[in-house]
């Protein structure tokens, strides 16, 4: 509605402009138009400079010389055969585009593959660094005849924005086989007797997938329909594309002027229905989301990874999470755009098609997030390309604040265990009836990031006593495995800032925590400061910001606690646990206060913190205290572990001291 009453302003806007003109005081539609967007809002009005909702369909990104440039298929009113052609629109920050106009117009000419009213679909364009030109590929059906000819057109340009020539219509790969077809799979496609059997039974699934319609199609090429590229580091260009009646994926490697193919190409997923096709690469690994067969609805996407894009790939649940998953939040994948200047950033394009009414068809554009390794989409509402900025590890460098000077801080720059003259470890059972075992190995340091990681594991327990009643003893083994870190007899402060940035586990079982023990007398006459802790309270999952002192009981705590349920931090952020925040702790003689993200939480004046008679009465936060990490499971606290979530990621950016600053 937002977007709707803005259009209807810029309308106004612009007829008033129109009427009041004149040639020393003229303002045009693209200024009123411009710099309109600072953020995106997924399957709503998307206006350009124009003041006109984007025509670009099933469309593709390129960057080229600070420039990210928007192909995609024209539509019109009533119908998706293609009236116009490949649009094109120009942007510097994804928010706010420019009609560049018409890339590749179809011409009135029936004889022409690119006739007014064929068919051109998902069009994409690559540069190529040797030839400098500009290659388009697209799917694309002679006119008149559907769907059958399921050929790819490739077009080329000098120019980024057009216009571009077609140089060739055809099918795919002609009396070339697949790489990954064994020989008994090849033999002449004029010696195989076709016969008839009836689709989609076990005998069909099993001469489709030993390569029936590959053989069938050897002599003519391969069919190609909904497609993507992909130009790799090495500037090696590949075809990804629908094949074999949109049954079967191919990747097709291209020849190094990207004008056509090498004849090299492998099958994905035999008669997996797979189409929609949208790739990108992160820290060495390829990953494709696909679309099943459905016509135009929306169906559940698929996964697809591999270590080689001509190697062997292997098919993972739906990437989609949360409500509407199961229609990929009413989408179908087009292209994956890789953020510039942002390291493994990437953005999920999915059309929102509309049959009946294809102009209005809309985009659903969502920060790509990983968990556990894979990539993941969640549906939001509204956001901006400073999400990325939470998702990953921070690259500025530590320094002094205004009031505050920098005295300690451990970036996890190193790669392997964390520093030793620093950080020491627990090890077994320690605490609250956990079921994790305390280890080493579990604490890593890479890419400038601390994981902690929880794993299901067996660890026999080496202190295990049959009649023990002690629980640390009467368990055989441990079931899950974790680190404790802590800075004891190494690094210990009195008073200062405290800030820690990590991105914490949410799965039901996970404790994760930041916290400081003092270093004199016993808990909890030490005092502790519980900077952050994530568990369960009543079954729901909750923040928790906490201080405990001794009292005139031993092991009794008198606490200062804020609690807040997890689900206020993700109604107002749906991707909070994605996120890396900043827990802060300001601590001087008179208080302690805990912020998250510059909110405070927690205030605890330490005129009310004193110890009780086990504690001699002292103040146990006016000593040096040492910091712990840690990410316990289950427990007195964290709930029946959910293992489907494992392993658990506790990740920490960095951990920084400051003392304040004396007027």
């Amino acid at each position: 509605m937002k977007n709707i009453k803005n259009s209807i302003a810029l309308f106004s806007l612009i007829l008033l402009t129109t009427m009041c003109s004149s040639k020393g005081n003229e303002q045009t539609a693209h200024q009123v138009g411009y710099n309109k967007y600072s953020s995106i809002s997924p399957g709503e009005l998307w206006l350009d400079n124009e003041g006109n909702h984007i025509n670009a369909h099933g469309g593709g990104m390129l960057y080229h010389n600070g420039t990210y440039y928007w192909f995609g298929e024209h539509k019109g009113e009533d119908t998706n055969s293609a009236m116009v052609g490949v649009m094109c629109y120009s942007s510097q920050d994804l928010y706010n585009w420019t009609n560049r106009g018409v890339a590749l117009a179809v011409i009135d000419d029936d004889s022409s593959a690119i006739a007014k009213g064929s068919i051109i679909e998902r069009p994409k364009v690559i540069y190529n660094e040797k030839t400098k030109k500009f290659v388009m590929y697209f799917h694309n059906e002679i006119k008149g005849r559907g769907y059958g000819a399921a050929h790819v057109g490739i077009a080329v340009s000098d120019k980024v924005d057009g216009p571009y020539k077609l140089i060739s219509s055809s099918r795919v790969n002609a009396a070339k086989w697949p790489l990954n077809m064994d020989e008994n799979q090849k033999y002449d496609a004029k010696d195989e007797t076709i016969g008839e059997l009836k689709w989609w039974t076990p005998e069909w699934y099993k001469e489709l997938r030993n390569g029936r319609l590959v053989r069938k199609d050897f002599a003519q090429g391969q069919m190609s329909r909904d497609m993507t590229l992909y130009v790799d580091e090495d500037g090696k260009a590949y075809h990804i594309y629908s094949s074999e009646e949109n049954l079967t994926l191919h990747i097709a490697e291209l020849t190094d002027d990207y004008l056509s193919h090498t004849g090299k190409y492998i099958r994905i997923a035999p008669g997996g229905h797979n189409e929609a096709p949208a790739i990108f690469k992160k820290e060495g690994l390829y990953y494709m989301i696909t679309s099943g067969c459905t016509g135009w609805d929306p169906n559940a996407a698929r996964l697809f990874v591999s270590d080689n894009m001509m190697g062997n790939w292997k098919e993972y649940p739906n990437p989609c999470v949360g409500a509407d998953a199961e229609l990929t939040f009413h989408s179908q994948s087009t292209f994956i755009i890789g953020i510039q200047g942002k390291k493994d950033a990437y953005i999920y394009m999915g059309d929102r098609w509309r049959p009946k009414h294809p102009i209005d068809g809309r985009y659903v554009w969502l920060p790509i997030l990983f968990e556990k390794g894979l990539p993941v989409l969640k549906w939001v509402d509204e956001w901006d390309l400073s999400i990325f900025d939470d998702l990953s590890p921070t690259t500025e460098e530590p320094k002094d604040k205004r009031g505050w000077t920098l005295i300690w801080s451990d970036e996890f720059n190193n790669t392997g265990r964390p520093n030793p003259a620093v950080w020491g470890f627990e090890e077994g059972f320690a605490r609250n009836e956990e079921f994790q075992w305390y280890q080493s190995d579990n604490a890593l340091c890479e890419n400038g990031v601390l994981t902690i990681t929880g794993r299901r594991e067996h660890v026999i327990n080496p202190n295990f006593v049959a009649d023990s009643k002690d629980w640390r003893r009467n368990r055989v083994e441990a079931k899950y495995t974790s680190s404790s870190m802590r800075t004891m007899g190494k690094k210990e402060f009195k008073y200062g800032r405290f800030e820690i940035r990590a991105k914490i586990p949410t799965a039901t079982g996970s404790w994760p925590a930041i916290w400081t023990l003092g270093v004199d007398k016993e808990w909890p006459s030490n005092g502790e400061i519980d900077i952050m802790e994530y568990y369960q309270i009543g079954g729901k999952p909750h923040i928790l910001a906490n201080l405990a002192w001794g009292t005139d009981r031993r092991y009794n705590a008198a606490w200062n606690t804020k609690t807040i349920p997890f689900a206020e931090f993700l109604e107002k952020d749906p991707l909070w646990a994605n996120k890396f925040h900043v827990w802060r702790m300001d601590w001087d003689e008179e208080a302690v206060r805990i912020y998250i993200d510059d909110n405070l939480v927690n205030e605890t004046l330490l005129a009310n913190t004193k110890n009780g008679s086990l504690g001699n009465y002292e103040n146990p936060f006016h000593q040096p205290h040492y910091i712990l990490l840690n990410l316990a499971i289950g427990g007195q606290n964290g709930g029946i572990p959910d293992d489907a979530a494992f392993p658990l990621q506790y990740q920490v950016d960095y951990v920084r001291v400051y003392s304040k600053d004396v007027k």
